[in-house]
């Protein structure tokens, strides 16, 4: 079995019986630990938890310990849980990958293993040890995919966590906390607790989101790619300076400059060929990150593909340059941002 999306596995959660094995990943680690928790809670009760429920981080155990505690029987009865956090396939030695293979084939009655990975990543399409779990794990239990939450439910659950905290918030705020700090759930939890505790009630105000709130490096950058594309070549120069001056690598910043010129030009591309905005979300892994994919339809119809393209080309130049030359890397952006400005708007309009 496999729950591609957050309501399957709630509505599984809820309505159904637990199953012998889980495995829990994707992008959301705040997910991942929240759906641990609650089939924790649904196999075992509240009493039982000291008897019935035990946790392993995968770097601090081995397969033969986890094994040892599936096997073990419980005498208060119940069903018994076992939880191993963030194991790392590619690297178990042979040993342990045969001990965890067979372990896998076969879940003692009355017992529950939940893989929960929360900061280690599953890449079946890379690792052919992963894709050997997920087919085991689909095959007697399942398997779910906690990637995120649309645009709409993450401010729903800031909202939510606001009121919780004795405060409430303006709807288009939470957009704005959400540009500002990105999709992270954790984070964003982090940042919601904070502005909370210094509002202490009443209704959080911008001023406490522009004092207290980080913003995210993607925002930042994002920020500098829309100075950019509005032909604002001193105020891009700026914000880049801002970057460098609370320590970000240029490396990190030419990174996320990428990831907002790829999305101009897969929606430029889908333009052309008569798609829609939806039709780009699902194409690509843009599920809590819609707003990436409206932004960059609109800012795409002001370009050509070929200059949108000429962009990645530069970029992909100075990544060349930032990985294999001892050249300063902040004079080599700089120059980048020049470049990238001019392909944009040199000659007459901006086609």
């Amino acid at each position: 079995m496999r729950f591609e999306s957050e309501s399957e596995l709630v509505k599984h959660i809820k309505n159904d019986p637990v199953l012998p094995v889980y495995l829990l990943y994707g992008q959301q680690n705040f997910l991942v630990r929240l759906y641990a928790k609650r089939l924790r809670e649904k196999a075992v009760p509240p009493s039982l938890t000291d008897f019935n429920f035990t946790a392993f981080e995968a770097n601090r155990t081995d397969i033969d310990e986890v094994s040892d505690a599936l096997e073990s029987v419980s005498f208060m009865g119940g069903t018994r849980l076992v939880q191993l956090t963030d194991l790392d396939a590619d690297k178990l030695s042979s040993t342990e990958w045969a001990k965890l293979q067979e372990r896998l084939q076969e879940i003692p009655e009355d017992t529950v293993l939940v893989i929960s990975q929360q900061n280690v990543a599953v890449d079946p399409k890379k690792s052919a040890r992963w894709r050997a779990i997920l087919k085991q794990v689909e095959k007697l239990g399942a398997c779910a995919v906690l990637d995120g939450r649309s645009r709409r439910e993450t401010v729903r659950f800031l909202i939510a966590l606001c009121e919780k905290n004795g405060c409430d918030i303006d709807p288009q705020l939470c957009e704005d906390i959400i540009d500002r700090c990105g999709d992270d759930l954790l984070v964003l939890g982090q940042e919601m607790q904070k502005l909370c505790a210094y509002t202490g009630e009443g209704t959080v105000l911008p001023e406490a989101v522009e004092k207290l709130c980080i913003r995210q490096l993607d925002a930042n950058v994002f920020d500098l790619a829309r100075r950019i594309l509005a032909g604002n070549l001193s105020s891009a120069l700026e914000i880049l300076q801002e970057l460098y001056d609370m320590g970000s690598e240029p490396i990190a910043v030419l990174g996320a400059l990428n990831t907002s010129f790829i999305d101009l030009y897969r929606c430029k591309t889908a333009r052309e060929q008569g798609l829609s905005q939806s039709d780009v979300t699902a194409a690509f892994s843009y599920r809590g990150r819609e707003f990436r994919v409206k932004n960059a339809m609109r800012d795409a119809d002001r370009f050509s593909r070929k200059r949108l393209a000429g962009c990645l080309f530069l970029l992909a130049q100075c990544d060349h340059k930032l990985k294999s030359a001892r050249a300063d890397g902040q004079i080599l952006l700089q120059e980048t941002l020049t470049r990238l400005f001019l392909q944009l708007h040199k000659g007459e309009g901006l086609a």
